[in-house]
């Protein structure tokens, strides 16, 4: 009987296991969107600029 006992242990084990492992994943799932969406957001903000004027509107000679 205890041999039957400890194989459902183990198997509840095993389901615990999964579940602890699909949280994880999940958890990082949503980390890796909220990052990469940071990214994205630093990116249009910051550093894809188009400039108001170009040089010919403004008269500046670009060298």
């Amino acid at each position: 009987m205890s041999m039957v006992d400890n194989f459902n242990g183990d198997e509840s084990d095993d389901e615990r296991e999964k579940k602890e492992m699909l949280q994880r994943t999940e958890c990082f799932n949503r980390l890796f969107v909220v990052a990469s969406s940071s990214v994205k957001l630093y990116y249009e903000k910051y550093i894809l600029k188009q400039p108001c004027m170009d040089s010919k509107q403004s008269g500046e000679a670009w060298i």
